[in-house]
Protein backbone atom coordinates (compact mmCIF):
# COMPACT_ATOMS: atom_id res chain seq x y z
CA UNK A 1 0.00 0.00 0.00
CA UNK A 2 3.06 2.36 0.91
CA UNK A 3 4.69 1.59 -2.23
CA UNK A 4 1.38 1.93 -4.12
CA UNK A 5 0.70 5.87 -2.51
CA UNK A 6 4.38 6.68 -3.30
CA UNK A 7 4.49 6.01 -7.06
CA UNK A 8 0.99 7.83 -7.37
CA UNK A 9 1.72 10.69 -5.10
CA UNK A 10 5.39 10.86 -8.01
CA UNK A 11 2.90 10.16 -11.21
CA UNK A 12 0.23 13.46 -9.33
CA UNK A 13 3.41 15.84 -9.18
CA UNK A 14 5.39 14.33 -11.55
CA UNK A 15 5.53 17.97 -13.56
CA UNK A 16 7.59 19.28 -11.04
CA UNK A 17 9.51 16.20 -10.69
CA UNK A 18 11.10 15.63 -13.86
CA UNK A 19 14.58 16.86 -13.38
CA UNK A 20 15.17 18.64 -16.28
CA UNK A 21 18.49 20.19 -14.89
CA UNK A 22 20.07 16.77 -14.65
CA UNK A 23 18.94 15.76 -18.60
CA UNK A 24 20.48 19.02 -19.33
CA UNK A 25 24.01 18.99 -17.57
CA UNK A 26 24.02 15.45 -19.11
CA UNK A 27 23.53 16.66 -22.63
CA UNK A 28 25.98 19.85 -22.14
CA UNK A 29 28.74 17.40 -21.59
CA UNK A 30 27.48 13.98 -23.90
CA UNK A 31 25.94 15.51 -26.64
CA UNK A 32 27.06 14.88 -30.30
CA UNK A 33 28.73 17.15 -32.39
CA UNK A 34 26.28 16.98 -35.51
CA UNK A 35 26.40 19.54 -38.26
CA UNK A 36 23.32 21.45 -37.56
CA UNK A 37 23.89 21.75 -34.01
CA UNK A 38 26.80 24.19 -34.74
CA UNK A 39 24.63 27.55 -36.10
CA UNK A 40 21.07 25.80 -35.84
CA UNK A 41 19.97 27.23 -38.78
CA UNK A 42 16.37 27.07 -39.24
CA UNK A 43 16.95 25.48 -42.74
CA UNK A 44 19.67 22.91 -41.78
CA UNK A 45 17.30 22.06 -39.00
CA UNK A 46 14.69 21.58 -40.80
CA UNK A 47 16.67 19.37 -43.73
CA UNK A 48 18.06 17.21 -40.93
CA UNK A 49 14.76 16.82 -39.54
CA UNK A 50 13.38 15.16 -42.78
CA UNK A 51 16.45 12.98 -43.18
CA UNK A 52 15.90 11.75 -40.16
CA UNK A 53 12.71 10.18 -40.51
CA UNK A 54 12.87 6.44 -40.63
CA UNK A 55 16.66 6.93 -40.80
CA UNK A 56 19.54 6.84 -38.83
CA UNK A 57 21.82 9.71 -38.14
CA UNK A 58 25.20 7.79 -38.80
CA UNK A 59 23.57 6.81 -42.50
CA UNK A 60 22.18 10.42 -43.43
CA UNK A 61 25.21 12.51 -42.14
CA UNK A 62 26.69 12.12 -45.32
CA UNK A 63 23.48 12.87 -47.14
CA UNK A 64 23.00 16.31 -45.02
CA UNK A 65 26.58 17.58 -46.18
CA UNK A 66 26.52 16.86 -49.76
CA UNK A 67 22.62 18.55 -49.66
CA UNK A 68 23.40 21.37 -47.80
CA UNK A 69 27.04 22.07 -50.13
CA UNK A 70 24.78 21.79 -53.32
CA UNK A 71 21.88 23.47 -52.02
CA UNK A 72 22.90 26.31 -49.09
CA UNK A 73 19.16 28.21 -48.66
CA UNK A 74 15.41 27.15 -49.03
CA UNK A 75 15.80 29.70 -52.16
CA UNK A 76 18.34 27.19 -53.96
CA UNK A 77 16.60 24.16 -53.09
CA UNK A 78 13.54 25.80 -54.42
CA UNK A 79 15.03 26.31 -57.71
CA UNK A 80 15.58 22.94 -57.73
CA UNK A 81 14.42 20.18 -60.15
CA UNK A 82 12.49 17.17 -58.70
CA UNK A 83 15.02 14.86 -60.56
CA UNK A 84 18.17 15.80 -58.95
CA UNK A 85 16.03 16.25 -56.09
CA UNK A 86 15.51 12.74 -55.84
CA UNK A 87 18.68 11.81 -57.13
CA UNK A 88 20.70 13.43 -54.49
CA UNK A 89 18.03 11.68 -52.36
CA UNK A 90 19.03 8.22 -53.34
CA UNK A 91 19.57 5.64 -50.76
CA UNK A 92 17.67 7.33 -47.95
CA UNK A 93 14.65 5.86 -48.91
CA UNK A 94 11.05 7.16 -48.21
CA UNK A 95 11.39 8.92 -51.52
CA UNK A 96 8.11 11.07 -50.72
CA UNK A 97 9.80 12.90 -48.10
CA UNK A 98 12.58 14.19 -50.99
CA UNK A 99 9.42 15.45 -53.25
CA UNK A 100 7.70 17.28 -49.61
CA UNK A 101 11.14 18.99 -48.49
CA UNK A 102 11.06 20.02 -52.21
CA UNK A 103 7.73 21.78 -52.18
CA UNK A 104 8.45 23.37 -48.51
CA UNK A 105 11.20 25.07 -50.03
CA UNK A 106 9.20 26.51 -52.69
CA UNK A 107 6.75 27.62 -50.28
CA UNK A 108 9.27 29.17 -48.14
CA UNK A 109 10.56 30.62 -50.95
CA UNK A 110 7.81 32.14 -52.79
CA UNK A 111 5.53 33.38 -49.70
CA UNK A 112 8.27 33.97 -47.20
CA UNK A 113 10.26 35.16 -48.69
CA UNK A 114 13.31 32.20 -48.20
CA UNK A 115 12.99 32.51 -43.97
CA UNK A 116 11.29 29.79 -42.22
CA UNK A 117 8.60 30.80 -39.96
CA UNK A 118 9.83 30.37 -36.73
CA UNK A 119 5.99 29.98 -35.00
CA UNK A 120 4.72 26.11 -34.46
CA UNK A 121 1.30 27.34 -35.99
CA UNK A 122 2.39 29.10 -38.66
CA UNK A 123 5.13 26.24 -39.71
CA UNK A 124 1.33 23.71 -39.28
CA UNK A 125 0.34 25.63 -42.43
CA UNK A 126 3.25 24.78 -44.52
CA UNK A 127 3.35 21.87 -46.71
CA UNK A 128 4.93 18.42 -45.61
CA UNK A 129 5.20 19.81 -42.17
CA UNK A 130 2.84 17.71 -39.53
CA UNK A 131 2.72 17.99 -35.73
CA UNK A 132 6.32 16.36 -34.72
CA UNK A 133 8.18 18.10 -37.63
CA UNK A 134 6.34 21.90 -36.53
CA UNK A 135 7.19 20.96 -32.45
CA UNK A 136 10.77 19.84 -33.36
CA UNK A 137 11.82 23.19 -35.51
CA UNK A 138 10.09 25.08 -33.41
CA UNK A 139 11.79 24.10 -30.08
CA UNK A 140 15.87 23.02 -31.91
CA UNK A 141 15.83 26.33 -34.45
CA UNK A 142 14.21 28.66 -32.85
CA UNK A 143 14.46 27.69 -28.76
CA UNK A 144 10.55 27.64 -28.82
CA UNK A 145 8.96 26.07 -25.51
CA UNK A 146 7.26 22.63 -28.17
CA UNK A 147 7.51 19.62 -27.28
CA UNK A 148 8.46 17.26 -29.99
CA UNK A 149 7.90 13.54 -29.45
CA UNK A 150 9.73 11.01 -31.53
CA UNK A 151 10.24 7.32 -30.74
CA UNK A 152 13.26 7.95 -28.75
CA UNK A 153 11.49 10.12 -26.68
CA UNK A 154 8.48 8.07 -26.20
CA UNK A 155 10.95 5.52 -25.15
CA UNK A 156 12.70 7.42 -22.22
CA UNK A 157 9.25 8.84 -20.85
CA UNK A 158 7.26 5.80 -21.05
CA UNK A 159 10.04 4.15 -18.81
CA UNK A 160 10.37 7.68 -16.58
CA UNK A 161 7.02 7.59 -15.83
CA UNK A 162 6.19 3.77 -15.76
CA UNK A 163 3.40 4.68 -18.79
CA UNK A 164 0.48 2.12 -19.27
CA UNK A 165 -0.69 3.73 -22.21
CA UNK A 166 0.12 1.80 -25.04
CA UNK A 167 2.76 2.95 -27.63
CA UNK A 168 2.85 4.82 -29.92
CA UNK A 169 -0.94 6.18 -28.98
CA UNK A 170 -2.88 9.06 -28.92
CA UNK A 171 -3.32 8.61 -25.31
CA UNK A 172 0.20 8.55 -24.64
CA UNK A 173 1.28 11.32 -26.74
CA UNK A 174 -1.71 13.05 -24.62
CA UNK A 175 -0.64 12.02 -21.65
CA UNK A 176 3.34 12.71 -21.87
CA UNK A 177 2.28 16.57 -23.55
CA UNK A 178 0.11 16.93 -19.54
CA UNK A 179 3.55 16.29 -17.99
CA UNK A 180 6.25 17.68 -19.95
CA UNK A 181 4.95 20.79 -21.62
CA UNK A 182 4.85 22.52 -18.20
CA UNK A 183 8.55 21.73 -17.89
CA UNK A 184 9.76 23.01 -21.38
CA UNK A 185 7.44 26.43 -20.56
CA UNK A 186 9.67 27.00 -17.38
CA UNK A 187 12.91 26.26 -19.28
CA UNK A 188 15.39 28.98 -21.66
CA UNK A 189 16.72 25.91 -22.56
CA UNK A 190 13.64 24.58 -24.90
CA UNK A 191 16.18 23.45 -27.37
CA UNK A 192 18.38 21.55 -25.53
CA UNK A 193 15.85 19.71 -23.71
CA UNK A 194 14.06 18.54 -26.74
CA UNK A 195 17.88 16.82 -28.18
CA UNK A 196 18.88 15.95 -24.68
CA UNK A 197 15.26 13.83 -24.74
CA UNK A 198 16.15 12.74 -28.13
CA UNK A 199 19.80 11.82 -27.22
CA UNK A 200 19.26 9.78 -24.12
CA UNK A 201 16.59 7.65 -25.96
CA UNK A 202 19.57 7.11 -29.14
CA UNK A 203 22.35 6.60 -27.03
CA UNK A 204 21.13 5.04 -23.25
CA UNK A 205 17.77 4.29 -23.05
CA UNK A 206 17.35 2.36 -25.83
CA UNK A 207 16.04 -0.81 -26.39
CA UNK A 208 19.03 -2.13 -25.33
CA UNK A 209 19.12 -0.03 -22.62
CA UNK A 210 21.99 0.77 -20.58
CA UNK A 211 20.41 2.25 -16.79
CA UNK A 212 23.80 2.21 -14.97
CA UNK A 213 25.00 5.55 -17.67
CA UNK A 214 21.40 7.17 -17.18
CA UNK A 215 21.27 10.64 -15.48
CA UNK A 216 17.79 9.76 -14.74
CA UNK A 217 18.33 6.46 -13.29
CA UNK A 218 17.19 7.61 -9.57
CA UNK A 219 13.86 9.46 -10.69
CA UNK A 220 13.00 6.58 -13.04
CA UNK A 221 9.86 4.97 -12.03
CA UNK A 222 10.72 2.05 -14.21
CA UNK A 223 14.31 1.46 -13.30
CA UNK A 224 13.13 1.95 -9.11
CA UNK A 225 10.92 -0.88 -9.76
CA UNK A 226 13.37 -2.98 -12.06
CA UNK A 227 10.64 -2.89 -15.11
CA UNK A 228 12.54 -1.23 -17.47
CA UNK A 229 11.80 -3.81 -20.33
CA UNK A 230 8.14 -3.64 -20.04
CA UNK A 231 8.05 0.16 -21.75
CA UNK A 232 6.98 1.40 -23.38
CA UNK A 233 4.00 -0.86 -24.05
CA UNK A 234 3.88 -2.10 -27.68
CA UNK A 235 0.90 -1.34 -29.44
CA UNK A 236 0.02 -4.88 -31.32
CA UNK A 237 1.17 -4.54 -35.01
CA UNK A 238 -0.81 -4.73 -38.11
CA UNK A 239 -0.47 -7.82 -40.30
CA UNK A 240 2.44 -6.73 -42.99
CA UNK A 241 1.18 -7.12 -46.79
CA UNK A 242 3.43 -9.20 -49.08
CA UNK A 243 3.72 -8.41 -52.54
CA UNK A 244 5.87 -10.02 -55.42
CA UNK A 245 7.58 -7.77 -57.80
CA UNK A 246 9.21 -9.31 -61.27
CA UNK A 247 11.43 -7.32 -63.30
CA UNK A 248 12.88 -7.85 -66.84
CA UNK A 249 15.84 -6.45 -68.03
CA UNK A 250 15.74 -6.46 -72.05
CA UNK A 251 18.12 -5.28 -73.19
CA UNK A 252 20.17 -5.86 -76.97
CA UNK A 253 23.67 -6.19 -77.84
CA UNK A 254 24.81 -2.58 -77.69
CA UNK A 255 23.90 -2.14 -74.03
CA UNK A 256 20.67 -0.52 -74.10
CA UNK A 257 17.59 -1.38 -72.45
CA UNK A 258 13.83 -0.72 -72.76
CA UNK A 259 12.38 1.20 -69.43
CA UNK A 260 9.25 3.53 -68.92
CA UNK A 261 8.57 5.89 -66.35
CA UNK A 262 6.27 5.11 -63.18
CA UNK A 263 3.15 7.16 -63.11
CA UNK A 264 3.23 10.27 -60.89
CA UNK A 265 1.27 8.80 -57.65
CA UNK A 266 1.80 5.37 -55.86
CA UNK A 267 4.28 3.26 -55.08
CA UNK A 268 7.66 4.63 -56.58
CA UNK A 269 6.32 7.50 -58.30
CA UNK A 270 8.20 9.06 -61.29
CA UNK A 271 10.99 6.45 -60.80
CA UNK A 272 12.09 4.46 -63.77
CA UNK A 273 12.14 0.89 -64.06
CA UNK A 274 12.24 -1.80 -66.83
CA UNK A 275 9.25 -4.40 -67.73
CA UNK A 276 7.69 -4.72 -63.86
CA UNK A 277 5.03 -6.83 -62.62
CA UNK A 278 3.10 -6.70 -58.82
CA UNK A 279 1.24 -9.12 -57.59
CA UNK A 280 0.10 -10.24 -53.90
CA UNK A 281 0.86 -13.88 -55.70
CA UNK A 282 4.36 -14.67 -56.60
CA UNK A 283 2.87 -16.83 -59.75
CA UNK A 284 0.50 -14.28 -61.08
CA UNK A 285 3.58 -11.78 -61.30
CA UNK A 286 5.59 -14.30 -63.45
CA UNK A 287 2.88 -15.20 -65.60
CA UNK A 288 2.13 -11.12 -66.47
CA UNK A 289 5.65 -10.61 -66.62
CA UNK A 290 6.18 -12.80 -69.16
CA UNK A 291 2.30 -12.24 -71.09
CA UNK A 292 3.63 -8.28 -71.29
CA UNK A 293 7.12 -9.64 -73.00
CA UNK A 294 5.38 -12.17 -74.54
CA UNK A 295 8.41 -14.62 -73.85
CA UNK A 296 8.53 -17.38 -71.13
CA UNK A 297 12.62 -18.37 -71.33
CA UNK A 298 13.18 -15.76 -68.95
CA UNK A 299 16.59 -15.94 -67.50
CA UNK A 300 15.81 -15.66 -64.05
CA UNK A 301 18.73 -14.01 -61.39
CA UNK A 302 18.41 -14.45 -57.74
CA UNK A 303 16.10 -12.74 -55.70
CA UNK A 304 16.19 -10.39 -52.84
CA UNK A 305 13.37 -9.08 -49.48
CA UNK A 306 13.54 -5.61 -48.70
CA UNK A 307 10.98 -4.42 -46.00
CA UNK A 308 9.00 -1.34 -45.80
CA UNK A 309 6.64 0.25 -43.00
CA UNK A 310 3.56 -1.51 -43.96
CA UNK A 311 4.46 -4.24 -46.91
CA UNK A 312 7.23 -6.74 -47.51
CA UNK A 313 8.68 -7.04 -50.90
CA UNK A 314 9.97 -9.72 -52.32
CA UNK A 315 12.20 -9.04 -55.62
CA UNK A 316 12.63 -10.94 -58.66
CA UNK A 317 15.00 -10.10 -61.30
CA UNK A 318 15.49 -11.43 -65.33
CA UNK A 319 17.17 -10.90 -68.61
CA UNK A 320 16.12 -11.12 -71.69
CA UNK A 321 18.49 -10.17 -74.78
CA UNK A 322 16.38 -9.05 -77.88
CA UNK A 323 16.95 -7.19 -81.45
CA UNK A 324 16.90 -3.64 -81.06
CA UNK A 325 13.90 -3.13 -83.19
CA UNK A 326 11.76 -4.93 -80.42
CA UNK A 327 9.19 -2.08 -79.44
CA UNK A 328 6.85 -2.62 -76.48
CA UNK A 329 4.47 0.21 -75.58
CA UNK A 330 5.15 3.04 -73.33
CA UNK A 331 8.59 1.80 -72.72
CA UNK A 332 12.09 3.23 -74.83
CA UNK A 333 15.36 2.29 -75.26
CA UNK A 334 17.89 3.78 -72.84
CA UNK A 335 21.43 2.90 -72.84
CA UNK A 336 22.93 2.05 -69.32
CA UNK A 337 25.78 4.52 -70.00
CA UNK A 338 22.47 6.92 -69.27
CA UNK A 339 21.43 5.10 -66.16
CA UNK A 340 23.34 7.77 -63.80
CA UNK A 341 20.71 10.69 -65.57
CA UNK A 342 17.71 8.68 -64.06
CA UNK A 343 15.86 8.14 -60.89
CA UNK A 344 15.43 4.74 -60.95
CA UNK A 345 13.41 2.41 -58.52
CA UNK A 346 16.13 2.69 -56.41
CA UNK A 347 16.11 -1.44 -55.33
CA UNK A 348 15.69 -2.62 -58.67
CA UNK A 349 19.50 -0.14 -60.12
CA UNK A 350 20.87 -1.87 -56.77
CA UNK A 351 20.55 -5.03 -57.95
CA UNK A 352 21.58 -4.00 -61.51
CA UNK A 353 25.12 -1.65 -60.11
CA UNK A 354 25.58 -5.23 -57.99
CA UNK A 355 25.55 -7.41 -60.99
CA UNK A 356 26.17 -5.09 -63.76
CA UNK A 357 27.17 -7.65 -66.31
CA UNK A 358 23.70 -9.66 -65.54
CA UNK A 359 25.35 -12.88 -64.77
CA UNK A 360 22.97 -15.63 -64.66
CA UNK A 361 22.31 -17.27 -61.19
Amino acid sequence: MEIWLKQNIHLQNNTHLFPHTKLLKWFSKEARPLPWREHYDPYQVAISEYMLQQTQIITALPYFDRWVNRWENWTALANASEEDVLAMWSGLGYYSRAKRLRLLAQTVANTYGGVLPNDKEELLKLPGIGDYTASAISAIAFNQASFPIDGNVRRVLSRFFANKEKSPSKEQDAFLNTQMIPVFNKTKKCRELAQALMELGALICSPKTNCQLCPLKSDCLAYQNDSVEQYPLKKKKSKTENIFIHYCWVHDNEGNYLLKQRPNKGRFSNFFEPPAIESSEESEAFKKLSELLNQKNLIRQKAFISHFTKYKAKWTPYKHKVHKNFKLKNYQWVHASQFENLNFVPKMIEQFNKSHDLQEC
